[in-house]
């Protein structure tokens, strides 16, 4: 007898559950190595890179200060998230860049916030030729901040099936000596796929009543075998 059951409920109710599952969420993409290139223009440059996508530094950089840190990319995030600060005078271009993204379900959202004693931007690119800092697409851009706290969003869509890189480059201005610190995110926020529904006694029932229902038709089989 549990042989059978378990074999109805296979047939009727499982394939129906699976199919919701799939409906409103697929395994994300294998992505490249995230990684991190930092220049002053005048000659000094820091590259990072780490599998895991986390960064930590502690040191110079020209006439620079630096500390940073990063936490791994997860979730609906597309990119590390990434602490930053700076002490020094001159101009620090900071570009954060990964390779094989794929389609995207939703729009990818940039966001930055922080501190400065000059002048901030920030602006994310993608390429569809898959290239590691490749700013060939503009998808958005925030500032230029002025002295003071600073915070800004900015969002676009990039449908290209992939594969493709996303850059997000920050560039600051110090003309006098101070500190700039901030901290970045970019995400692709989870969309929820629409709920499926079915007729029921002149109203609507979602997914999990599909399932029930299949659950009804299996038992009925049961007790007709």
């Amino acid at each position: 007898m549990e042989k059978l059951q378990s074999k109805i409920l296979s047939k009727w109710v499982l394939p129906v559950v699976a199919a919701g599952v799939l409906g409103l969420a697929s395994a994300p993409s294998a992505h490249g190595i995230a990684t991190l290139s930092i220049s002053d223009g005048l000659g000094h440059t820091l590259n990072l890179s780490n599998s895991s996508g986390a960064f930590a530094y502690t040191g110079a950089l020209g006439n620079f200060t630096l500390n940073i840190t990063s936490g791994v990319a997860t979730s609906d995030a597309l990119l590390p998230g990434l602490n930053f600060s700076a002490t020094g005078t001159g101009i620090l271009t900071i570009s954060l860049s990964n390779t094989s993204f794929g389609a995207l379900a939703g729009s990818i959202n940039s966001q930055i916030s922080g501190q400065t004693s000059g002048t901030t931007a920030f602006a994310t690119f993608a390429d569809a030729g898959n290239r590691l800092f490749s700013i060939s697409t503009l998808l958005s851009k925030g500032g230029p901040f002025t002295p003071g706290a600073f915070s800004g969003t900015a969002s676009a869509t990039y449908a290209v099936p992939g594969p493709f890189s996303l850059t997000e480059k920050i560039v600051i201005v110090q003309s006098v000596f101070g500190t700039t610190s901030f901290g970045t995110t970019v995400k692709d926020p989870v969309v929820v796929g629409p709920v499926v529904t079915v007729p029921d006694a002149g109203a609507t029932a979602p997914l999990l009543g599909l399932a029930l229902l299949g659950i009804g038709l299996a038992r009925r089989k049961l007790i007709a075998l």
